[in-house]
């Protein structure tokens, strides 16, 4: 198909954001929207009560006359009961848009749901170009962007979900906060990179003759074999910005925070696509590093690539409960 065509994905729908919380940074606002739980907590007299054990007069009359009524344990505030939170980051380039109808998801099965855009993407907000500055898109910078959310949010301790840049970020996070994350899933990712920096380069110059258009088609295609994930990814792509996109990329080249994943107390799930080149390469130096590990979880994802939630909704989603529910994903 001729980049110049209007491919047919780009009429089917996109799924509507829900509105946005920010918190902010110096010049930079990040900001994220919430799925608060689905499920209701017991309860609606703002009291939860301890179950007590029951018994029928009728069976257990002797104890009863003995011992009386059993009487309900001291009542706990709802806030006072802990919440699972689970964390959904994207990847470079992309945005919050990418997990809405997962966020759904998981509030449905007892999750609250944070799901944040990372600085300069999506809706997060960056300053005027002349007070930007290339040590505005460090890693740790766009990591503390996220803890400043979670912080904000009140959350102790979060299940982290992350794609390609959002599960680095949570290796990052961990050197300062380890407690601060459950447990880890990520995908589309690697947790080293080598000479990253001349094809950051290359690609630099190679969007400079193809139009945004364009250039969003063509990586939609490059991700993807399913339509509906191409038309997100184009979404999501035509919306990035090159003066934030590039800056980042280039701090990810000789990137290696593997010694971050092995010292992590608890469980790590790396889920990857099949057809997903763009870390297939890179993950072979993880892998060698991390197969060890006995808290670490390898799964192939079929007929999935980079977009890899996208591509298989349903597989990732029910892996991912599985894991952070404490069920085994084994090495295969």
């Amino acid at each position: 198909m001729s980049l110049l065509s209007k491919p047919d994905y780009l009429s089917l729908p996109i799924p509507k954001l829900p509105p946005s919380r920010f918190a902010s940074a110096g010049y930079y606002t990040s900001a994220y929207f919430v799925i608060e739980s689905k499920i209701p907590l017991p309860a609606d007299d703002g009291f939860i009560y301890e179950d007590v054990e029951k018994f029928d007069p009728e069976n257990e009359p002797d104890y009863f006359l003995e011992f009386g009524y059993p009487e309900p344990e001291p009542p706990k505030k709802k806030e006072d009961i802990e919440q699972k939170t689970i964390i959904l980051c994207h990847g470079l380039a992309t945005s919050g848009l990418q997990f809405v109808e997962d966020a759904h998801f998981f509030a449905n099965h007892g999750f609250r749901v944070i799901v944040p855009d990372l600085r300069g993407h999506g809706r997060s907000i960056i300053p005027k170009k002349n007070l930007m500055k290339k040590e505005d898109f460090t890693i740790k910078q766009m990591a503390n962007d996220l803890i400043a959310i979670l912080d904000k949010e009140q959350v102790k301790q979060v299940h982290w979900v992350g794609h390609s840049l959002g599960g680095i970020l949570a290796l990052s996070i961990m050197e300062e906060r380890k407690d601060l994350i459950k447990d880890l899933v990520v995908f589309g990712t690697s947790f080293s990179f080598e000479k990253l920096s001349s094809l950051v380069n290359l690609v630099q110059v190679g969007s400079k003759f193809l139009s945004r258009n364009n250039q969003s088609q063509f990586l939609a295609g490059l991700l993807s074999k399913k339509p509906k994930t191409r038309a997100l990814a184009y979404q999501m792509f035509k919306e990035a910005r090159r003066d934030v996109i590039f800056p980042i990329a280039r701090n990810l080249s000789n990137l290696d925070i593997v010694d971050n994943a092995l010292s992590f107390d608890s469980a790590i799930l790396m889920l990857h696509g099949e057809w997903d080149i763009f870390t297939k390469k890179a993950q072979r130096i993880t892998l060698l590093e991390m197969i060890g590990n006995t808290k670490f979880f390898y799964k192939t994802i079929k007929d999935a690539g980079h977009l890899t939630n996208l591509d298989q909704p349903q597989i990732v989603r029910e892996a991912i409960l599985d894991f952070v529910g404490g069920g085994w994903v084994f090495f295969d």
